[in-house]
């Protein structure tokens, strides 16, 4: 995570949420990623943005929201936040993509030898 950039955060997102961090790929100046979160309820959630560089401004600006992740308590959130910078594509569109564990059981049920 790298806090030497500046990036530009809309008002209304600052007021419900915390800022975790920015990742900011090496191999590309002009993007980067901010994670932010907030609760509901009891659960914790994380949101991932991107970021483009806004040469006007001289400072990042959020995009768009690319996912968000909901975690049962802060340990697993900041837990997930330390793993992101590491993790490969395939890993990613996993996460982004989870089995429903419980319909694959029902239909692995109802396969006929």
């Amino acid at each position: 995570m790298n806090e030497n950039k500046s990036v530009v955060y809309p008002n209304e997102l600052l007021e419900n949420m915390r800022v975790e961090g920015t990742i900011f790929p090496e191999n590309a100046s002009d993007v980067g990623i901010a994670t932010l979160s907030h609760e509901v309820g009891s659960a914790h959630i994380l949101r991932i943005y991107q970021l483009l560089f806004n040469n006007e401004a001289d400072a990042y600006d959020l995009v768009q929201e690319l996912a968000a992740f909901t975690f049962q308590d802060r340990i697993e959130l900041v837990s997930f936040l330390e793993d992101l910078p590491h993790l490969n594509g395939l890993e990613m569109l996993m996460l982004l993509n989870p089995l429903d564990l419980k319909e694959i059981n029902s239909s692995k049920n109802n396969i006929i030898n």
